[in-house]
């Protein structure tokens, strides 16, 4: 069996880029592809609606979950004192491949609490506690990509 090639996690990257209004500002960080140390991004997306800023870091998972693995202590911990300051919204998109395509947009404050308090042992964010603790972007599937309903987060 051949192994695919696609990084869907780029993938995900184009289609929520696509899929934000063209009246507000988004910035795309690059990635550092040289693991140069302590050279680390916070998210992967910044966006500016009048009156708020937001950081947002994305993941995609084929899986019912979301392993910590996948999610830097870094990006927790900083996305989490961010979310503190007056106008800054910070959180993880999180899109579940399968069983059924869905997206959500999760608080970096709830992240955080999950990951250090709550996880009750757990290695994992499952999709369950995702559906319930953040907001879900609806998509429409065009063609062969999805574009997001990015309103339940951007609107003030």
């Amino acid at each position: 069996m051949k192994k695919s090639k696609t990084n869907h996690g780029k993938v995900f990257e184009k289609e929520f880029f696509n899929s934000s209004p063209s009246d507000i500002f988004v910035q795309r960080l690059k990635d550092d592809t040289m693991k140069f140390k302590n050279v680390q991004n916070c998210c992967d997306f910044i966006a500016y609606s009048y009156p708020n800023i937001f950081l947002f870091e994305l993941k995609t998972t084929k899986q019912k979950s979301l392993p910590f693995s996948n999610i830097s202590q870094y990006q927790i911990d900083t996305l989490n004192t961010h979310s503190k300051l007056s106008g800054v919204i910070t959180g993880f998109v999180i899109n579940f491949r399968s069983p059924n395509y869905q997206t959500h947009f999760v608080p970096a404050d709830k992240i955080y609490d999950f990951y250090y308090n709550n996880s009750g042992g757990r290695k994992s964010f499952p999709l369950e506690w995702v559906q319930d603790n953040g907001i879900l972007l609806p998509a429409t599937l065009i063609r062969t990509r999805y574009k997001f309903d990015l309103s339940p987060i951007l609107s003030p």
